[in-house]
């Protein structure tokens, strides 16, 4: 489901595939709609649902994240969710929820309630990246997904331009270890300890930053009487972000809460799907790599490389050359001496940003896409006119 788009955000979608060699193969689904029947949430049966999946393979793992929300006739403003409204339904449903694995509050309240502004997703360079925009009247937001070539995580960052008081941010994060059973024994590990089911942890943000969600019954490959194990789940993030994180290890499923320092701008995590990895090894690994993947994750960039290293002056070089065999386009030389302009504004302004910035990165996009359209018919009127 889509509604209006601003449109500079709407055109992102549109390019850098032919820019650079796709690494990360990127698959849409479209959006796909059906009426909400029994099993759905209560509150959206008889409601049209909408679902979005895009899917990032890197060659070793592939993730899928959704957008799925329902929708009233008489109150078409609104989205509204079921169990939720970002989903991640690949590599398996029940790791990091399908039905809704991340929600974003601002201010106590739900961003899921605001229908996206677009939902788009890209390969370019080495990089597969997923893009949930919304436009709600507290901020401009990007949640944004990136997946690398040959990797085995997901990096997610949460990026705000505010148009009022930001006084509280919140994200929730919900998982279901290994199998939908309630007949097992669920176990959240921190790097310092090993919490049973039922326990309650308000974690302590300097030593503990990152947790491993698994059950110690249905372990990977273990068969119950109508479930399998497929493994367990993780995520990280960072403590200087963070104001408190906790959970209580539910028997069922784990929904853990992290409030983060509402003065900054940008959020960051890693999500990992231990899917066909057993317990030990899971453990093993996250132990193994931790510090490394956080200082990864301090050091990412979440701007697009192929948009923010796009070479201006030599694409600029370039057009002026061909241009200059034929005096008579002066239609064309004043776009494209325009849309240098405009580029050259909007890519100091991303480089400048460390986290990034939305309206910037998508407007340079637009241009770049549209610069780049132009010159294969520029080319051809400039070896027309030769002849």
């Amino acid at each position: 489901m889509r509604s209006h788009r601003p449109p500079a955000i709407a055109c992102c979608v549109l390019m850098l595939c032919s820019l650079s060699a796709a690494e990360v193969l990127v698959d849409d689904s479209g959006v796909r709609t059906s009426l909400a029947g029994p099993g759905a949430p209560k509150h959206i049966i008889g409601l049209q649902r909408h679902l979005q999946t895009i899917s990032l393979n890197t060659g070793v793992k592939t993730y899928g994240v959704s957008y799925t929300v329902a929708t009233d006739p008489e109150k078409p403003e609104v989205a509204i969710p079921g169990e939720g409204y970002i989903g991640m339904p690949r590599p398996v449903s029940c790791n990091w929820y399908a039905g809704g694995f991340f929600d974003l509050q601002l201010n106590g309240e739900t961003i899921g309630g605001t229908p996206i502004s677009s939902l788009t997703g890209r390969s370019s360079g080495d990089r597969g990246t997923v893009d949930f925009v919304f436009d709600t009247p507290l901020s401009l937001i990007r949640i944004r997904f990136v997946a690398l070539d040959g990797g085995d995580c997901l990096f997610a960052q949460v990026l705000l331009e505010p148009k009022q008081e930001i006084t509280s941010v919140q994200v929730l994060t919900r998982c279901y270890p290994s199998a939908y059973v309630s007949n097992s024994e669920r176990r959240v590990l921190t790097p310092t300890r090993d919490l049973l089911q039922g326990e309650r942890a308000d974690l302590d943000l300097p030593s503990e930053w990152w947790t491993l969600y698994y059950d110690r019954v249905y372990d990977a490959g273990f068969a119950g009487p109508t479930q399998r194990g497929v493994g367990p789940c993780a995520m990280l993030w960072l403590p200087d972000q963070t104001q408190s994180a906790g959970f209580t290890v539910g028997g069922y499923g784990t929904e853990s809460a992290f409030t983060l320092e509402p003065s900054l701008r940008e959020f960051r995590f890693v999500f990992l799907d231990y899917a066909g990895t057993p317990n030990a090894d899971a453990q093993a690994d996250l132990q193994a790599r931790g510090a490394r993947l956080l200082e990864e994750l301090s050091g990412f960039s979440f701007t697009d490389p192929v948009i923010a290293e796009w070479p201006l002056e030599e694409k600029r070089a370039e057009v002026a050359r061909v241009l200059a065999t034929m005096p008579q386009e002066q239609d064309a030389a004043a776009q494209y001496e325009r849309w240098s302009e405009e580029l050259d504004a909007q890519l100091a302004l991303l480089r400048s940003e460390p986290a990034g910035s939305i309206e910037a990165e998508a407007e340079a996009a637009r241009i770049i896409n549209e610069w780049e359209q132009g010159l294969p018919m520029l080319r051809l009127n400039a070896l027309l006119s030769r002849i």
